[in-house]
C-alpha cells in the first residue's frame, strides 16, 4: 500500500455526508461553538477580566521584545533569553487552556493549568533567587546533558529542584500559616485529581448522566459547575502569573508609566475576584490571598536580574 491507497481508503471509509469526518460536523462542531456562545452570553465578567488578561500579556511580551531589539540582549544575564521564551510558551499554554474552556472542555482546561500552575511558582523562585533557571532544567552551572545518562540524572536533579521550590513557595517550608499550607495543599490536589485519571470529570459527568433529565451526551454540553471551578483556578493562576510580568523588565523601570498604571488596574481587578470566593465563604479565597501577598509580592524595583540562589 502507497500513501495514496492509504488516503483513499480512509476516505472511501469514513466520509459522512460528503464530509471527511463528517460526524464530527454533524454533531460535535456545532456543540462546541454552543457551549462557547452559552458562555460568553452567561460570564460576562470573567471573559472579561481574563481576555484583558491575555491582551496585555501580549503586549507585556511585545515591550519586553521590543527593548531588546533597541538595546540589545541585557548585559551579564545570560538566562534572560531562556526566560523570556519561557513566558511565551506559558502564554499558549494559556491559550490552550482558554480555548478548551470556549469550546465545551473546560475541566480538561483545568488539567492543563496544572502545569501553569507549577510554571509559575518556579519561575517565582528564579524571581526571589531561591533556584535559577539551569537548576530547573537539571543541570545548574554545568553544561547541558549531553548523553541518555546525562539526560536521567539532569531530570531527576530536576525533578528534585522543582519539588525543592515548591515547598519553600506554597507547601511545608513555605513559612504561610498551617491552615493556608492546608487549603493550598487541598488546592493543588484538586489538579492533581483531574490530571490523573480524568477524575473531576468523570465525577460529574457520572451526576449528570444518573441524575440529569437528558441521555449522556457524547459531545460537549454547558456544565455551569465545570465551568466554575475552571473559571477559579485560571483566575488564580492569572493572577499569579500577573505578579511576575514586571519581571520581564531587562531594568528597572524599562516599562513605562502607562504600562505600570494598567497593570496595577488588572491586579487590583484579580484580588476584587479573589475577594469573591472570601465573600461566598471559600476558605481558599483568603488562603489564596495570603500566598499571593506573602510569596507573589516582590521586592521593589522588581525586573530581571540573574538568579544565583542566593535566596
Amino acid at each position: 500500500m502507497d500513501v495514496a491507497e492509504w488516503q483513499d481508503r480512509l476516505e472511501d471509509n469514513f466520509t459522512v455526508g460528503g464530509v471527511i469526518g463528517g460526524n464530527l460536523l454533524v454533531e460535535i462542531l456545532a456543540m462546541e461553538r454552543d457551549c462557547g456562545e452559552y458562555f460568553e452570553a452567561t460570564f460576562r465578567g470573567q471573559w472579561v477580566l481574563i481576555d484583558s488578561f491575555q491582551s496585555f500579556y501580549i503586549e507585556t511580551l511585545h515591550n519586553a521584545r521590543q527593548w531588546v531589539a533597541d538595546h540589545g540582549w541585557p548585559e551579564a544575564c545570560e538566562n534572560y533569553a531562556p526566560t523570556f521564551l519561557h513566558y511565551v510558551i506559558i502564554f499558549r499554554r494559556f491559550r490552550a487552556c482558554e480555548n478548551l474552556l470556549r469550546k465545551g472542555y473546560p475541566l480538561d482546561g483545568y488539567a492543563l493549568l496544572r502545569d501553569l500552575k507549577d510554571r509559575a511558582i518556579l519561575l517565582a523562585g528564579i524571581a526571589t533567587n531561591i533556584t535559577t533557571h539551569p537548576s530547573l532544567l537539571g543541570y545548574g552551572d554545568a553544561t547541558a546533558p549531553s548523553t541518555y545518562e546525562d539526560w536521567r540524572k539532569a531530570r531527576r536533579a530536576a525533578q528534585v529542584e522543582e519539588q525543592r521550590v515548591l515547598r519553600r513557595i506554597i507547601r511545608k517550608e513555605s513559612g504561610l500559616p498551617p491552615d493556608v499550607i492546608k487549603e493550598l495543599e487541598i488546592w493543588e490536589q484538586l489538579f492533581h485529581q483531574e490530571v490523573h485519571g480524568s477524575k473531576l470529570s468523570f465525577a460529574t459527568e457520572l451526576k449528570d448522566w444518573v441524575g440529569g433529565p437528558a441521555p449522556l451526551s457524547i459531545g460537549p454540553t454547558p456544565k455551569e459547575a465545570a465551568m466554575a471551578m475552571y473559571m477559579n483556578r485560571v483566575t488564580e493562576v492569572a493572577w499569579l502569573l500577573l505578579r511576575l510580568f514586571p519581571y520581564l523588565q531587562a531594568k528597572e523601570a524599562a516599562f513605562d508609566a502607562e504600562w505600570h498604571r494598567r497593570y496595577q488596574i488588572l491586579d487590583e481587578s484579580f484580588r476584587y475576584a479573589q475577594q469573591g470566593l472570601s465573600r461566598l465563604g471559600k476558605p481558599i479565597g483568603a488562603a489564596f490571598i495570603k500566598l499571593v501577598d506573602e510569596k507573589f509580592s516582590f521586592k521593589q524595583p522588581f525586573y530581571y536580574t540573574e538568579a544565583n540562589h542566593s535566596g
